[in-house]
């Protein structure tokens, strides 16, 4: 990997892909950490943040089908540039409407909307930079970036929020994208892939993919794993803020480095670790130790407010577990779906998961926001660490059974 990875840096086309990737995941995390928090300060509502999420989802929802269709009418390149720009331009009206925080939402939906043109030309201009065998090695590449860029942008955005204030954070933020569009517009030229528009093959993929999976029964428990536990992050980001002001008395700036950061550190822990526990363990038998630890975890967290000394101590220690157990659930998952889905295949696939993601996340989550505002957190977490485990019980008993005759639907 490492010679693959000084032979990615000599070609100078794909390090300009490459930062502007790395700059629009940054800017990504680091305005929905300021925009998150920004809605808690306000409303103090649990359901409030979750709509921050759900804002997000909705252009991949209605927009997303069509996005690829209608990026291979376009140069990818000329593309990308316009995308940024504008994403700088929907960054930058924070400033204006900071003060009408409900207002936000639509900054939220105008980004994201942006993105699902940005990023099917982004994923779509990796293989005419980079042939043969090094493509798997910048597609890893890449992934390894979002990670990162995770820890970079929502993990450190309490420490920018603190050193540079809110608005130089948004302005940097901003210049961000700007550098990006930079940095994309000094790619080689290109030519549409196509002039036919059809916005019917979403759809026809879709309902492929589904058929696949409905007739795999060693391609559906692990889906099905993967947006339980997705879910399980979608709640706990959304009640992050509440968590940490309500309950552990602490400021919103310092959520990142007691919380986010040890958790990211725990998932990138065990993703390193993880080929090696392979060779030992079966990638059923890491996932159910994944939802043991994730749930015991969270226990952890429900009890921690009323631990009065070393409680941010205990909670990193509990975060950086809980990152761990989540990679231990979502990674062997993932490899599983890749190594039982035909490579022709995983595109659509893939498709009918994210699309099967968003439709499943929006009711849970609103549910769960709404449950922490009435009972508790605590209590939250107490239902969900519950959940968790008897995921776990039904996977121990019918894991095996399922992946080789499905659940009978």
């Amino acid at each position: 990997m490492k010679s693959d990875f000084s032979q990615l840096l000599k070609n100078k086309d794909f390090v300009k892909l490459w930062l502007s990737q790395i700059l629009s995941q940054i800017t990504i995390n680091l305005m929905t950490f300021i925009i998150l928090t920004r809605i808690f300060e306000a409303t103090k509502s649990n359901v409030a943040v979750s709509m921050l999420w759900i804002a997000s989802s909705l252009p991949a929802l209605f927009f997303g089908p069509f996005s690829g269709a209608i990026v291979d009418n376009f140069s990818r390149r000329k593309m990308m540039i316009v995308t940024n720009l504008a994403q700088a331009i929907s960054v930058a009206s924070f400033l204006l409407l900071k003060k009408y925080v409900f207002a936000l939402y639509a900054v939220v939906f105008l980004y994201w909307l942006i993105d699902q043109l940005y990023l099917p030309s982004q994923q779509a201009s990796l293989p005419s930079l980079i042939k043969g065998k090094l493509l798997a090695s910048a597609n890893g590449l890449f992934l390894l970036t979002q990670q990162a860029s995770f820890l970079f942008g929502f993990g450190m955005g309490g420490l920018f929020l603190t050193v540079l204030g809110r608005n130089n954070t948004v302005m940097f933020a901003s210049a961000l994208l700007l550098i990006a569009a930079v940095s994309v517009y000094l790619l080689p030229r290109d030519e549409p892939k196509t002039k036919n528009f059809k916005v019917n093959k979403f759809w026809r993929d879709f309902t492929l993919g589904y058929k696949f999976i409905r007739s795999h029964n060693d391609v559906l428990l692990p889906l099905l794993v993967i947006i339980f536990s997705q879910i399980f992050v979608a709640i706990i980001s959304s009640i992050l803020p509440s968590y940490t002001r309500v309950e552990l008395g602490l400021d919103l700036k310092h959520v990142s480095l007691v919380l986010v950061v040890p958790a990211t550190i725990g998932a990138l822990m065990f993703t390193y670790w993880l080929s090696k526990l392979l060779q030992k363990f079966r990638k059923i038998t890491i996932i159910k130790s994944g939802l043991i630890g994730a749930g015991m975890s969270l226990i952890g967290l429900a009890v921690l407010p009323y631990l009065t000394r070393y409680s941010i101590f205990f909670g990193a220690v509990t975060a950086i577990i809980l990152g761990a157990s989540s990679a231990a659930i979502t990674v062997p998952s993932q490899t599983l779906l890749q190594e039982k889905t035909p490579a022709w295949f995983r595109g659509r696939v893939y498709g009918s998961l994210s699309f099967m993601l968003i439709i499943a996340t929006s009711v849970p989550l609103l549910a769960a926001a709404t449950m922490a505002d009435v009972l508790g957190i605590p209590i939250l977490l107490i239902i969900m660490a519950l959940t968790l485990l008897m995921g776990f019980v039904f996977i121990h008993r019918k894991g095996d059974y399922v992946l080789a005759n499905g659940f009978g639907i």
